[in-house]
Order: C-alpha cells, then structure tokens, then sequence
C-alpha cells in the first residue's frame, strides 16, 4: 500500500497523456497547475503531434519516457483510452487516472468498454482511477493533477483531511468552501466511476498516511459495500472519523419489493444503516460535512463520560436555540452538576434555573467564563459542553472567547471536549476558537448536527455468525422461486421457533369447516399470487359461526375474481383470532446497493403510513435487535406507558433476530412476518401473516 500511497499523492515521476499546449482547454490544466503551485516532480506531457508543451518536452508515448512513471493522468477521449492504459501497462506505471467518460454510465457500448478497460488494469496491478475522474491533489506536494478549475487558486491551504468523492466537480467545492470557514485538506480524489479503485479502496490506500487525520465523503452511490465496510472499521480503529454525504440513493428495491418491507424501507434508511453499522457518520448538510470531522476527532474525550451535552450560554435565547436543535436530534441535554453548580454559586456565578447553564452578562467578564468553563470541563458528570457567545463574540472576542480557549488549553486532554457557536456573525471569534482546537460553527444546525454524531457514537458493529435451522433450510430448499403462499412461507418461519395461532387448511372448494378452532376465526384465500390479501379482498376476520364462514368464503372469491382475475385459489386458511397488546412488523429485503436489511416497524395496514420503523444490516444479534425494538417509538406502549401491561418485547427482539437470519440464504429476497402480534409478558409472539420471495 505505501508504494501505491507515494504513486497517488506524491509521485516523483507523472505523465500527462493528451496534455494540451492551449491554456484555455480543459486538457492544459493539470500541468499548468502542477507548475503553478510548485510540484518538486518530473512532468511528462505525451503528445505525438507536438514537440513541446507548456514549454517542456512531449514524448510521443509514455514508453519513449526516459524515466520510470509511477502516475499517469489520461486526458484523450474515450475511443483512445485503452489504448493509453495498454501503454502505461508495458511502462510498469503504479497509478493511472482517467478524466473520459463515455464507459458504464455510456449504455452497453460504454459499459463492454468499462469492461476492457478493468481487464488491461487489473492484468497489470494498476491502481486505476476513473473514468470521469477530475483527478488527484495532494495539497503538501503541490500535485494539483487535476482539471477542476477550483485549483487554479493562488495558493493551496493544506490540512489534514482526505477528500474521496465520486463528484469530479465537488473536489472543487469542498476546497472553496473549506477555505472559507479555515477547514483544509491533505488530499483530494475524484473516483469517477470507479471502474478500478473506487471511494473503499482508495481509502484504505490513503490510510497508510500519517498525514491523514480523517476522510470526508462524497458519495452518489455504493458500489462496492465490502471494500467500503473494510476501508471504515480501519479507519475507526485507527481513530481516523470518516464522514460522509450521500446523494442520489436508488430506490430501485423498493420499486421491485412486493412486501410492506420493502415499500417502508428505502435505499435511503437501508444506506443510512449500513453506513452507520460500519463506522461512517453520514451528515445531512453540506456544511456538516466540513465541520463533523474536527468533531469527531474529540471522540477519545468521550470515553468514561456521560453521553449528554450541557449548554452553556451568554444569552439566553441563543442558548435555548442550541437545546431545541440538539433535542430534536436525540441529544441528551444536561444542566450542570449539583458540585459544579455549588462551587460557581460560591464565587457569586450566576448560572440561571434549568437545563440551560446562563452566565449573562458575568460572561464578558474574562476570569467569569473561563472559571465557569474550567469547572464544567472538569466535572466527571458533563459529558460534553457547547458554549453559545452573544455579541460580545463579534465586538469583544478577547473577554467573550479567549476565556474559552484558555480555559481548554490549561485543561488537557482529560477535560470534556467543548464545541462553540457564536450566535452573531463573528469570523475573528471563529478564528481564536478554531486556533485554540475547539471546533466552532457558523450554523446552529450544523452545529447539532455535528455534535449529534458525536454523542450518537459510530462504532463499527460486527454481523453476527448466524446459520438457519435446518429443518427452514430444507423447506426453502425444496420451495419454488417466486412468492410462496402463506403455508409455505408458515412452515419455513415454524421452522425457525416462529408460531401462528391454531389453525387448519380447507382445500379450495371442500366444505366450511372449523374443526377443534374456538370462534372468533380468521379465513384468508391461500395463493402465490395475493401476497397482499388485504387489498385483493383476500381476508375476513371476527368470524363468528358456520354460516358466516362459507359467507365469508365466497365473498373473498368473489372479491379476488374481481380484483386477480386469473389468480391461483390453493386453499383456505382458517385461524383462531389471536390475542395480544400490539402488532409489529419483521421483515429482511436485499437494497441493491448494500444488501440485506432487517426491518422491524409497528405492525398492520398502516406500516407505511407512520414509518415508525428501525433498519439494520442483516442478520443481527439479539443485542442488536433489542436496540431495534427500543427504537420504534410504537413499542412504548409495550413498556407499561401509562399504567399499560407490559408486553412481551424480549419474545420480539428474539423474532427480529430469528427472522433476519434468512439473510444468509441468497435465494431469499424478501421475507415478512405482518403482524406480529405481541403478548403480554412472558407470553411470547404470534405470527399472523407470513410471506417470503424466493429467487
């Protein structure tokens, strides 16, 4: 990886294939940019029409180089593209990037040329960047090998963050806007299409840096979710906090999903899981993006500290504004300790009633703050401490934010990490803050937004080494591709420790009859082709005699012969009505960009609806599927809200766990258990519906 690391960000040696001599193309950029921000390396334009370019040499190949390329940029059009990586291939080039498009995104004629492309790459162990990559920048090496126009800046601030971005023109925007609030970077990658090294493996590359503090993503899709998890747990481990914005999640699954699973859970919950089960914080504003990696790099603060935020504030009404945001985000909010709160009242602090810590007016006294802030860092019981600073942040930033920096400074690693926003416009404020490592926002929502990761934790969590039963793998095993009807898909959950109410089978045309069942009953038409029975008219419950049976009978055929004509009436299934508290829905769906997911949802007809739902990779642990059931805010009322029996949420957790073990069957592309009917404590679950679609 180290000798990839130099060919990528610090190459001695870079070819420049289609470099341009006219300063107004696009192809002229990355060497007039090289020689404008000082690359120390030997640059070699390759033009077989021109003996020069831009003043140095052309060779006519890169093979008529005399020297050992490690980089080569291709700047030719897509139809001479190969040909120029079969080229670098013979040249024994470690890195070639490739700014043509016109390959996968470009139809089958595109993509069979992608497909040569990989094949000449991967042959010759070239770490491949592109096609549509706007190129690489290595801000510390002035390796500005890039067509974005951005770089053309007169100077290039370097910091310690690496930007990978699947978004050529991004690059660009991150540098400008980063330079406008003193965020800067090491490093800048456009993948493009990431025919060869796409956003996980060029991370794990650039993790070989000890440069590289963190990772800032910009991503448009996922397309390769292993490289992707493995690139992540290192970094974590690493203590290098990758961030990332996601745009453009597909939704093509939910489209192709014939189960309430898969309309309530999109690529957007199914992508904001995985990233979050693998250690990236993915952040909704752009402005977020720069400003949660300083951040989370204050994660090693946190470790023995409660995970709650205490505000403190010289207004009032700002302050307030921090808790509202912050509480709409989950964060925990905590007013100072009960020994802090002694210790500042005994130097004649006010601190104001409430959660809120408000200091007034004595917080543009400079010995006030920095006391106030020195006890609250200092105290085991806070967790982590935002300051928000009133005007004196903008006209007095020496009494307003130098008691701040001070304070921190005299503190060391051990205190509370501290955050700021100062709520006017105060750039000089943002500067001493920023100067003193305390991380301080221009926004009260990014703010919350940062800060909200921060106390949410992004810990890598493992998948679980989980196998199904045997007896459900035989019945999958010998059940034919499509939606099996409720039976089939009963036996295979039946198998797995999952129950239904007493029940029996009429065969389509036999009799009513109930058998040993008790009234009320259930009937529903049994057919691989109403997975949804509900709205074929397919279901009748609260059957109360005989008679109200063969009625309901010939009503549910009568209603599907209207609404499915053609469809296939196997049987009639009759059940007892269930009892129970609540309905939950279990239910694991393949997303097309990062696999299996396990969703568990409050139950019945209305699960779209409300979207009350928890998502994870699948499978999980029973650990992990109890936090899913405390997420979903239905469930309360299994909690004994309000004087309610308690329900049974261990027999739930243990069904969410057992369920998305069928994960591990590629064949399975959906499964579904709506509703689950929670009983009481101790009293277990039933399922009372059951679909599963095979491939």
């Amino acid at each position: 990886m180290q000798e990839f690391l130099k060919a990528l960000t610090a190459p001695s040696a870079v070819a420049l294939i289609g470099a341009s001599d006219d300063a107004a193309k696009l192809t002229a950029r990355p060497l007039s940019f090289m020689k404008q921000h000082g690359f120390p390396g030997r640059l070699y334009p390759v033009n077989p029409v021109r003996d020069s370019v831009q003043g140095l040499k052309a060779y006519p190949t890169v093979s008529a180089i005399p020297d050992q390329v490690e980089h080569a940029y291709i700047l030719v059009g897509n139809e001479r593209v190969i040909a120029a990586v079969e080229e670098c291939a013979k040249a024994g080039v470690k890195v070639v990037s490739i700014l043509a498009d016109g390959f996968a995104e470009a139809g089958p004629e595109g993509r069979a040329r992608q497909a040569d492309l990989i094949e000449v790459a991967s042959a010759a162990g070239i770490l491949l960047i592109g096609p549509n990559s706007t190129g690489v920048v290595d801000t510390r090496h002035g390796f500005s090998c890039t067509t974005n126009a951005a770089f053309r800046a007169d100077k290039l601030n370097t910091g310690r963050l690496a930007v990978i971005s699947q978004s050529g023109s991004l690059i660009g925007t991150l540098l400008s806007r980063g330079d406008a609030r003193g965020v800067h970077f090491s490093t800048f990658v456009s993948v493009g299409n990431e025919a060869g090294f796409g956003v996980g493996e060029v991370g794990a590359v650039l993790l070989e840096d000890d440069g590289i503090d963190g990772f800032v993503l910009f991503m448009e899709t996922i397309r390769n979710p292993g490289a992707l998890a493995d690139f992540a747990r290192r970094a974590y481990a690493a203590d290098k906090p990758v961030v990332a914005y996601m745009l453009g999640k597909s939704d093509e699954g939910q489209a192709l999903a014939v189960s309430h699973t898969g309309a309530l859970t999109g690529s957007t919950e199914a992508v904001h899981a995985f990233l979050t089960s693998i250690g990236i914080a993915q952040v909704s504003q752009f402005d977020a993006l720069l400003e949660a990696p300083s951040v989370l790099s204050k994660r090693a603060r946190m470790a023995g500290r409660p995970k709650h935020v205490t505000v403190l504030s010289t207004t009032g009404g700002g302050g307030a504004m921090v808790i509202d945001q912050l509480s709409l985000r989950g964060v925990k909010i905590s007013a100072c300790s009960e020994a802090s709160r002694a210790a500042l009242e005994a130097q004649d602090i006010p601190l104001g009633q409430g959660k809120l810590v408000d200091v007034t007016l004595a917080g543009t006294r400079y010995d006030t703050m920095k006391a106030v802030v020195s006890q609250l860092i200092d105290d085991p019981e806070t967790g982590a401490l935002v300051v928000a600073t009133g005007s004196s942040a903008q006209f007095n930033p020496d009494l307003a934010v130098t008691p701040i920096v001070d304070a921190v400074a005299r503190a060391g690693d051990t205190a509370a990490p501290v955050f700021a926003f100062p709520i006017p416009h105060a750039e000089e404020a943002i500067r001493l803050l920023e100067s003193g490592s305390i991380p301080a926002f221009r926004s009260v929502e990014s703010c919350a937004d940062s800060v909200a990761l921060l106390m949410a934790g992004t810990a890598p969590s493992l998948r679980p080494d989980v196998t199904l039963p045997e007896l459900a793998q035989t019945r999958l095993n010998v059940a034919e591709s499509g939606v099996l009807d409720e039976i089939e898909a009963g036996a295979v959950f039946t198998a797995m420790g999952l129950n239904g109410p007493a029940h029996l089978v009429l065969s389509p045309d036999a009799e009513p009859e109930t058998g040993p069942l008790a009234y009320p009953l259930v009937a529903k038409l049994i057919s691989r082709d109403l997975p949804h029975k509900t709205e074929m008219g397919a279901i009748r419950v609260g059957i109360e005699s005989a008679t109200d049976l063969a009625k309901a009978i010939e009503d549910m055929k009568t209603s599907v012969a209207e609404k499915k004509p053609g469809a296939r009436i196997s049987g009639v299934l009759v059940q007892e009505m269930g009892q129970g508290l609540a309905e939950a829905l279990i239910g694991v769906t393949r997303d097309p960009l990062v696999g299996p997911v396990v969703t568990v949802a409050a139950g019945g007809v209305m699960t779209e609806i409300y979207k009350d739902a928890s998502v994870r990779p699948a499978p999980v642990s029973l650990d992990m599927a109890r936090a899913m059931v405390d997420e979903v805010k239905a469930f309360a009322l299994l909690r004994g809200y309000r004087g309610k029996p308690m329900g049974d949420v261990e027999a739930l957790a243990q069904a969410v766990a057992a369920v998305s073990a069928l994960a591990t069957r590629a064949d399975v592309q959906e499964a579904e258990i709506n509703p689950v009917l929670v009983g009481r404590e101790g009293k277990g679950v039933i399922l009372l519906d059951a679909l599963i679609r095979k491939h």
